[in-house]
């Protein structure tokens, strides 16, 4: 058997004619790039879901949350901190996507952090704490009712479970001995 019938046997006809191989290179070439599109775009599908699936999880019970947050740190004094870092989590996933002003939001969990480090220092007693986060969470409630009557109507309409419960939370009497109820945080 000489060279050409190995290069025959081997490869085929293009393994003898070039022009042949430059034929099927392109096709081939054409192949490759339409399989390499197709997975960017399940790739892409793949992402969109997961990022879907993420926005569902955000949409977090915020009591759910709150009370995890309770339990997973029971002592407001010694774990003032990680309990704060854990309720601003809960309010940053559950309410702040529904939220048409999220800066308020914001406003407030700086507050809680920095009393939280207060606290935990001894400087601020949970009472005045207490007080304080219920007085500024009273404000930014107004300040919200107010910025949503001179807003364009189009994007108000019924807001979600989180929102409703966050706007709730953090009354006067939370100010009091005992503030540590569901909707005291």
């Amino acid at each position: 058997m000489g060279p050409v019938e190995r290069a025959r046997a081997a490869g085929g006809r293009a393994a003898i004619n070039p022009r042949c191989r430059r034929v099927k290179a392109p096709f081939m070439m054409r192949h490759a790039v339409v399989v390499l599109l197709f997975s960017l775009l399940a790739g892409c599908g793949g992402t969109r879901l997961a990022l879907q699936n993420e926005g569902e999880e955000s949409s977090v019970n915020l009591a759910e949350a709150l009370a995890d947050c309770r339990n997973a740190f029971p002592d407001q004094i010694a774990q003032a901190v990680p309990r704060a870092d854990c309720i601003v989590k809960a309010t940053e996933l559950s309410v702040r996507p529904s939220l048409q002003f999220p800066d308020l939001l914001d406003r407030e969990n700086a507050l809680r952090k920095a009393l939280a480090v207060q606290v935990s220092a001894g400087k601020v007693s949970l009472l005045e704490r207490n007080d304080q986060i219920a007085k500024a969470h009273r404000a930014i409630v107004a300040e919200e009712a107010e910025r949503l009557r001179g807003a364009p109507l189009e994007g108000q309409g019924r807001s979600p479970l989180a929102v409703i419960q966050w706007r709730a939370s953090n009354s006067d009497a939370c100010a009091r001995l005992g503030g540590n109820s569901p909707n005291c945080y």
